[in-house]
């Protein structure tokens, strides 16, 4: 049978053990030959042991000559190992012939240390010290926080949160923070070592940035207003003249009244079609003699459009609200037994978008919504007012992917109204009946659409928003001021801040020093300008210039379009004639009072 170098090594130094110490029997040496030769390292690290009936030392003592690890084990350890073990490493090991027997070990430095399981616990509760860690929380709640690592704290562990703040948002200036806790969120722990490091991993899953949502809203109201009549009116007078009469049909009215004085006179009026008093696009009237007629004809037709589309950003799970139109006040009183108090409260009317979005692992998002468009007046009544409002509103809960877009529709209102007036049984006669008629028809329609269209947003695409956002700006800017008078602060000031870079792109640096400090005093907070007024005061020119040009060249580059712009600035190292690329200077906002009169990308293609 073959024999490794390893056990026959460890055979050897059983033999030399053995003869050092002389007292021991022939039994034990019959034990430790056994031991030896059933506890084997291989040549892979591993261990493959197979003992019967073997001493726990012994064991213990082959498993460290194999391993070459220095085991040492107590006075009071003392057992039978019975154990087939292979191709396990030498902690397995070691692990394996020790607990089943009530053991342990302590490992410190390069020595191991073997105990009874319950020595150990004593050495480990007397070496633990709690401890104090500060754990800073960027996106989770404070109180949650302290919540969520309870669990992880042993009997003599403590967490308390700082940092926590009031629900919602109302500031006013009696709750305006004053001292209160201006930091991020911290968790103050005291535990064992151990137990830190849980609490530090849980917290590391838990405080991560949350998403946001975009949500874009359109709201569209249409109000179709229609409004028909159609009415005849006539009087007939005998024996008096119109003249004598308010109007050619009140005379019948008149002349019960007496406001009219005749002995002898008959008078008849129909006023059922209102064609005076009426609204009408078409009146028509004839007064001939005794007889007064009147035509009243109306096609009205109204069409109001409303459309509005507000756009906010959320983080995931919170409320957000936009508000657009008006917030009514009135007094509301409360009156008690022995005084009378009056409040000051809002009606709020007009575009209102309330929502919370709860984002799911899949980019699906749940929105809760309450759109809703009002409009109201106060009315002033007996010492107190009165709010009217007139509302469409929706509250619902749905799901919806990312970038989908929400209807909700079904907010249709229609009102007809039709009004006839007539002379009785007159106005019931076929064909001639209708001289006896008058009819007003009204319809209105209302109907609201809310069109909600909710996106996961990243945070590269927020970057981009903003760029968008301040190109937009600039533009704005540069197009209100080129309205302005000529003899406006604004516009003396873009001149010389013109004047300042023309001239500094000539060459002529103390003209430019001239332009430029003529515009500071004419406006003195213009960082662009105060920083070429010192450096062209306390830098070398060519300095200055080189350092200008690069300026110049990099805001305004970031202005042309990407397919025009030129490549980017290089110098050639005349020791080495190698070319060197200048790294490009950190944007800085564009234009930044410069009031050229021609754009921003005229300028760098010019250049």
């Amino acid at each position: 049978m073959h024999t490794s170098p390893r056990r026959i090594r460890s055979r050897l130094l059983l033999a030399v053990l053995l003869c050092i110490v002389p007292g021991a029997g022939t039994a034990a040496q019959d034990s430790a030959d056994a031991a030896a030769s059933d506890v084997e390292m291989t040549s892979y690290g591993t261990v493959d042991m197979a003992v019967q009936d073997a001493d726990l030392v012994q064991v213990l003592e082959m498993l460290s000559m194999q391993g070459q690890r220095n085991i040492i084990a107590g006075r009071d350890v003392s057992a039978t190992v019975t154990a087939n073990l292979y191709d396990v490493t030498f902690e397995e090991a070691l692990d394996a012939i020790l607990r089943v027997n009530g053991y342990g070990y302590i490992e410190e430095g390069s020595f191991i240390y073997v105990y009874p399981a319950a020595r150990i616990a004593e050495i480990e509760q007397a070496r633990r010290r709690v401890e104090t860690r500060i754990f800073e929380l960027y996106y989770l709640n404070a109180t949650d926080a302290a919540q969520a690592i309870q669990p992880l704290l042993s009997d003599a562990g403590q967490a308390v949160p700082m940092g926590a703040v009031e629900d919602g948002f109302n500031p006013d200036e009696s709750d305006n923070g004053a001292d209160a806790y201006a930091y991020t969120a911290k968790i103050v722990a005291t535990d064992y070592p151990a137990q830190l490091e849980e609490i530090a991993t849980l917290l590391k899953e838990l405080d991560v940035s949350p998403q946001q949502v975009m949500v874009e809203a359109t709201i569209l109201q249409t109000k179709v207003s229609e409004n028909n009549a159609f009415g005849i009116d006539f009087s007939l007078v005998s024996h008096l003249n119109f003249t004598d009469l308010t109007s050619p049909l009140t005379a019948a009215s008149e002349l019960f009244s007496g406001d009219v004085k005749t002995d002898n006179a008959l008078a008849g009026t129909s006023t059922v079609g209102k064609s005076v008093s009426g609204n009408g696009g078409f009146k028509f009237g004839v007064i001939k003699d005794d007889f007064a007629i009147f035509l009243r004809a109306l096609d009205n037709v109204t069409d109001v459009t409303v459309v509005a589309r507000p756009k906010v950003m959320c983080l995931n799970r919170q409320r957000a609200e936009i508000l657009v139109g008006r917030r009514l006040g009135y007094l509301n009183t409360t009156q008690t037994e022995t005084s009378t108090t009056q409040t000051v409260e809002f009606l709020d009317t007009g575009i209102h978008l309330m929502f919370r979005p709860f984002i799911t692992p899949n980019e699906m998002i749940r929105m809760e919504l309450y759109p809703r468009l009002s409009s109201g007046d106060v009315q002033l009544e007996t010492n107190y007012t009165v709010p009217n409002e007139d509302t469409h509103e929706i509250f619902t809960n749905v799901r919806v992917q990312s970038g989908e877009t929400i209807v909700l529709g079904g907010l249709f209102e229609e009102q007809t109204t039709m009004r006839r007036e007539q002379v009785p049984l007159l106005g019931d006669i076929p064909v001639v009946g209708n001289a006896f008629r008058g009819q007003d028809d009204e319809t209105l329609r209302k109907e609201i659409i809310f069109l909600l269209t909710p996106s996961i947003i990243a945070d590269e695409r927020l970057w981009e928003m903003g760029e968008d956002g301040l190109e937009i700006l600039d533009a704005v800017r540069l197009g209100s001021r080129a309205g302005l008078l000529p003899f406006s602060r604004d516009q003396i000031t873009a001149d010389y801040n013109r004047d300042a870079i023309e001239a500094f792109r000539a060459g002529e640096l103390d003209l430019a020093l001239y332009y430029a400090n003529n515009s500071l005093r004419t406006a003195s907070v213009q960082p662009e300008m105060i920083r070429m007024r010192d450096t062209l005061g306390s830098t070398p020119h060519e300095a200055w210039n080189r350092n200008m040009q690069r300026r110049i060249l990099d805001r305004e580059i970031d202005l042309v379009p990407t397919a025009e712009r030129p490549s980017a600035p290089v110098e050639t190292d005349s020791a080495t004639s190698k070319v060197i690329e200048l790294p490009r200077l950190e944007s800085e906002t564009a234009d930044a009072g410069f009031g050229s009169k021609t754009t921003p990308v005229t300028r760098a293609l010019n250049d």
